[in-house]
C-alpha cells in the first residue's frame, strides 16, 4: 500500500509545468511508481478534452491495455481536475486524488473546476469511491497563474 501524498512526485510535477508552461498530472502505481504523465495540449492538438489529467490516464490504460485501472492506482495534478477529469477519474477506477493549485490561484482565466472536485467524486460514490488530497504543496505552484499579473 501507498504512501499519499508524495512530495517527490508533486515536487517533479510542478517543476514539469513551471518548464513546460502547462498543467502536469501523473499516474501513480501501487509502488508509488510513476507510470504516466500528461500535459494539457488543448490547443496543441485541437482537442478540447486534451486535459493533463486526461491524457495521464489515457497513457496509463493504453499502458495497461485496460479501461479500468488496478487496485491502489492514484492521479497526481498541478491543478484542481475540472468536472470532465473528476469524472474521468471515477470511470477509469483511480483510488485517490492528490493536486495542488486550485481555482484561487487562476488570475484572470476561467475557472476551470467551476464544479468542484470534491463534489464530484462524493456524487460518483455508487461508481467508485476515491480518496481525496487537496492543495498538496500549495505553495511552491499558487503563483504560476498569477506571476505577471499586476
Amino acid at each position: 500500500m501507498c504512501q499519499h501524498p508524495s512530495t517527490k512526485i508533486m515536487t517533479e510535477l510542478i517543476q514539469k509545468q513551471w518548464a513546460d508552461h502547462s498543467i502536469h498530472a501523473a499516474i501513480v502505481n501501487e509502488k508509488s511508481e510513476i507510470i504516466a504523465i500528461g500535459k494539457t495540449t488543448v490547443s496543441q492538438t485541437n482537442d478540447p478534452t486534451a486535459h493533463a489529467e486526461i491524457n495521464a490516464i489515457r497513457s496509463a490504460c493504453e499502458l495497461l491495455k485496460t479501461d479500468t485501472l488496478p487496485p491502489d492506482y492514484w492521479l497526481y495534478s498541478t491543478f484542481e481536475p475540472c468536472p470532465l477529469c473528476s469524472s474521468a477519474v471515477l470511470w477509469s477506477g483511480i483510488d485517490g486524488v492528490v493536486y495542488a493549485n486550485d481555482p484561487r490561484f487562476r488570475g484572470s482565466l476561467p475557472d476551470w473546476s467551476f464544479i468542484k472536485c470534491r463534489t464530484m467524486l462524493e456524487q460518483g460514490v455508487d461508481i467508485h469511491q476515491v480518496k481525496l488530497i487537496e492543495n498538496f504543496m500549495l505553495d511552491e505552484i499558487k503563483d504560476y497563474f498569477t506571476r505577471h499579473e499586476k
